[in-house]
C-alpha cells in the first residue's frame, strides 16, 4: 500500500488538517505527522505498526492527512539531521502521544535514558516501580511507541540480545552504534 492510499483511508472529513513529511535518513525513509502545535508521529515506512499508527492519529484528532510541512515539521527535520551529525542527544520538538497510561509512562521514562546508552525491559519495569515481569508490557509499549528515535525505544533491549523492534532490529542495531559513534 502506498502512502497517498494509506492518507485516503485514514483521512477523516474535516478540517482539522495533520500534515505528512517524509523525511530521508541513514535509517531508511520516516513518515512524520504533525500540525502547528504537535508531532503525532515519526515512524518508519516498513514498520509493522505503520498502518495502525495513522489509525490512531486519524480517530483521537478526527483529522484529515496531507503532505505538506509545518514548523513543528521543520524543527523535526532540523533536529533528525543534527542528531544523525551527532550534534544532538535530546529531541525538544513538542509531541502529543496517544496510549493508555502505562504506556505514556514507558514513554516519558524511555525519553529520559541517556544517548548511547542502553537498559533492559526489565531494568526498565524496576525504575518504574515494577518488578521484572513486567518487561513484556513494557516491550509491548515500546513497541506501540509512534515517535520512532525522538521517544528512543531503541535503546531498550532484552536480557542477552538486542531484543525486537517494529521497524525491525537492523534499524535498531543502526540507531545503537550511531549513537555509540558520537556518545562522549
Amino acid at each position: 500500500m502506498n502512502l497517498s492510499s494509506i492518507l485516503d483511508k485514514y483521512s477523516k472529513d474535516s478540517d482539522k488538517i495533520v500534515y505528512m513529511r517524509v523525511y530521508d535518513t541513514p535509517v531508511g525513509n520516516l513518515i512524520a505527522a504533525g500540525d502547528e502545535k504537535y508531532l503525532y508521529m515519526l515512524v518508519s515506512i516498513d514498520s509493522k505498526n505503520f498502518e495502525k499508527h495513522f489509525k490512531v492519529v486519524s480517530e483521537q484528532l478526527t483529522c484529515h492527512f496531507v503532505e505538506g510541512s509545518t514548523k513543528v515539521l521543520d524543527t523535526l527535520n532540523d533536529e533528525i539531521t543534527a542528531y544523525f551529525d551527532g550534534k544532538l542527544k535530546i529531541f525538544s520538538v513538542p509531541m502529543q502521544t496517544f496510549g493508555s497510561d502505562f504506556q505514556k509512562q514507558v514513554w516519558k521514562k524511555l525519553q529520559e535514558l541517556p544517548f548511547g546508552i542502553t537498559q533492559t525491559y526489565g531494568d526498565l519495569a524496576k525504575s518504574l516501580g515494577m518488578d521484572s515481569s513486567h518487561s513484556r508490557a513494557v516491550g509491548a509499549a515500546c513497541g506501540a511507541n509512534a515517535h520512532l528515535i525522538v521517544i528512543p525505544c531503541h535503546r531498550v533491549i532484552a536480557s542477552g540480545s538486542k531484543g525486537g523492534f517494529s521497524s525491525g532490529v537492523d534499524r535498531k542495531e543502526k540507531l545503537l552504534d550511531h549513537e555509540k559513534k558520537y556518545c562522549t
